[in-house]
């Protein structure tokens, strides 16, 4: 998939992860982390200060991308092929690209994170 067609799909993500926001069947411990992960992105606040370069803002990218991870996850695919309006290669390059994303969250958070989401 090329950086255009990733890009172009940005606004079917999005469409995604408002549907499932607001879909009863999404576990609500999934639908909180990621209400929680926009809360934190927007906070003036952070464990790495936005001021900080480059460190400042992948802290961000990486508690949106574990949110997301979880949020997606926890809906099973037969509510994620419900709600998806892409192409199936943009579906698997965005589940691709956030398990890159969670794998670079320290493993004792990232294991805390999903173990309070499956709860």
């Amino acid at each position: 998939m090329t950086l255009g067609e990733m890009v172009g799909s940005l606004p079917d993500a999005v469409r995604l992860v408002g549907r499932l926001l607001l879909d009863k069947r999404v576990p609500p411990r999934a639908r909180l982390a990621a209400g929680m992960a926009a809360a934190y992105a927007v906070a003036p606040i952070d464990l790495v200060p936005d001021r900080i370069r480059f460190l400042g803002k992948v802290d961000d990218a990486l508690v949106i991308a574990l949110a997301l991870h979880i949020l997606i996850e926890s809906a099973g695919d037969d509510v994620i092929d419900e709600h998806w309006r892409g192409t199936p290669d943009a579906l698997v390059t965005l589940r691709g690209g956030l398990d890159t994303a969670v794998r670079l969250v320290p493993a004792r958070i990232r294991m805390t994170a999903l173990g309070v989401a499956q709860r």
